[in-house]
């Protein structure tokens, strides 16, 4: 089932990096797989289905620009299901089809029949769907396409069409639905931050004072500079995921269009997509755990250390085009505050990333390499990158506190000094930077060199 929907893969799903899109283009395919001129989704908010997207082929982009300007906040009170189709839909949880919506009774339809006439449109037939989750039967709102077409011919819906956008709604609920989920957590985790920032400034002021706590305070503002670039890494690793969702799903309404379809793949089908959910779940868990400070120290193995510090990032590296080149002792084991370590060669690599990012175009090769090593009983790990290296004046000051060379950019001087801390004070180890010149591929580069041993 997997190597069919990966035949029909579409490589601009994972242009789907934001909830309008998403639902742009799931109204999109439904379109397609009915043969429908036309559609538009309403999405349930308490008591009300708000309109949300809305598509004609037979229109110029200028007018459904004006139209879903003057349907945007547009909201059907689920309390009239008498007067509007799609609420009765929704309430009823039926599909339902006009085949001309001139020559019924129960709907009055003025608000489609006031739309055709300021376009010179002609709507004929409607089906409406609700979106139920097939899972937890939870509605999310209603699916309505209009005007079927065969043979350049209008033609009324089919009891076939019923059945077939019944089971389409059913993928279309469950990536709307991941995708709120992953909303309200993003939303929950900026709550979060505000907070933590507020709590953070009073702490401030208070620990400044007292002298004592002034490592206290560095700590958690390396904690905050890091949390703008980590949002920013949820977005990224979130991005292939809800992607693959939408792609089973849309290689599921093609297999049914197609009348390949069965009850077997669609459970197997279903299932990927709650392993993916589940997947997106865990990711907002990883990134929560990053942030727990130890509280004791322990043995754990640095290859599985530092490769968990690159997923963090892995990402946003992919989308800069920098590929991480990495020769691991996978027998190695350190001693100390594991989540700590991860943060050490977070900075690091995210130092390289910006370094390589500002120096080295797109067009040309991006390195970074991390090695590991075992030298007279102490562990070295090398971390480099092909930026050009760190400007010979500027060498000795790169671990002083808030010392950037990216001021511009917003940069604060905390992170590699943060990293010289953990290193020398909680891992009792050394850290040195310098620049290097070596070969790689049989080319020469050059960048900057950080040498941890421990």
């Amino acid at each position: 089932m997997e190597e069919e929907i990966s035949d029909i893969y579409d490589p601009n799903l994972f242009k789907l990096n934001d909830f309008d899109v998403l639902l742009q283009k799931i109204l999109k395919h439904a379109r397609s797989v009915l043969n429908a001129e036309a559609g538009s989704i309403y999405i349930t908010e308490g008591d009300f289905l708000s309109f949300n997207v809305f598509q004609n082929d037979a229109m110029s982009y200028e007018n459904i620009y004006r139209q879903f300007y003057s349907l945007k906040d547009v909201k059907l009170s689920l309390s009239e299901q008498e007067k509007y189709l799609a609420v009765k839909s929704f309430i009823l949880d039926k599909t339902i089809a006009i085949d001309d919506v001139y020559e019924v009774e129960e709907f009055d339809f003025l608000g489609v029949k006031e739309f055709d006439k300021r376009f010179n449109y002609r709507t004929k037939s409607i089906i409406t769907t609700p979106i139920v989750h097939p899972i937890e039967n939870k509605k999310l709102g209603v699916l309505q396409l209009l005007n079927k077409s065969e043979n350049d011919k209008l033609v009324p819906f089919t009891d076939k069409d019923k059945e077939v956008i019944s089971m389409v709604s059913s993928f279309i609920a469950l990536s709307i639905s991941k995708a709120q989920d992953d909303i309200e957590k993003l939303k929950m985790l900026n709550e979060e931050l505000e907070v933590a920032n507020k709590l953070l400034e009073k702490r401030i002021q208070k620990e400044v004072i007292e002298s004592e706590k002034k490592s206290a305070i560095i700590y958690h503002q390396s904690k905050l500079a890091f949390v703008g670039e980590m949002i920013g890494n949820i977005a990224h690793q979130w991005r292939q995921p809800l992607s693959a969702i939408s792609t089973i799903a849309s290689g599921l309404s093609l297999h049914i269009e197609m009348g390949i379809y069965n009850k077997k793949n669609a459970k197997n089908s279903l299932d990927n997509i709650v392993k993916t959910t589940k997947h997106l779940s865990q990711t907002i868990d990883d990134f929560r755990d990053f942030y727990k400070k130890d509280k004791s120290k322990n043995f754990f193995n640095l290859r599985k250390n530092i490769e968990q510090s690159l997923s963090i990032v892995e990402a946003s590296l992919l989308s800069e085009y920098i590929e991480v080149v990495k020769d691991f002792d996978d027998s190695l084991k350190i001693y100390g505050y594991e989540n700590e370590m991860k943060q050490a060669f977070l900075n690091i690599i995210q130092n390289s990333n910006d370094a390589l990012v500002r120096n080295i175009s797109k067009d040309k090769k991006r390195y970074i390499f991390i090695s590991s090593k075992k030298v007279d009983e102490k562990v070295v790990i090398e971390i480099k990158d092909n930026a050009w290296g760190i400007d010979e004046n500027i060498l000795p000051k790169i671990f002083e506190q808030n010392f950037t060379t990216k001021e511009s950019d917003g940069g604060t001087g905390i992170g590699l000094y943060m990293t010289r801390k953990i290193i020398e004070e909680n891992m009792h180890g050394t850290i040195k930077v310098s620049n290097s010149e070596y070969i790689y591929k049989n080319k020469k580069y050059k960048g900057a060199l950080f040498t941890i041993t421990i």
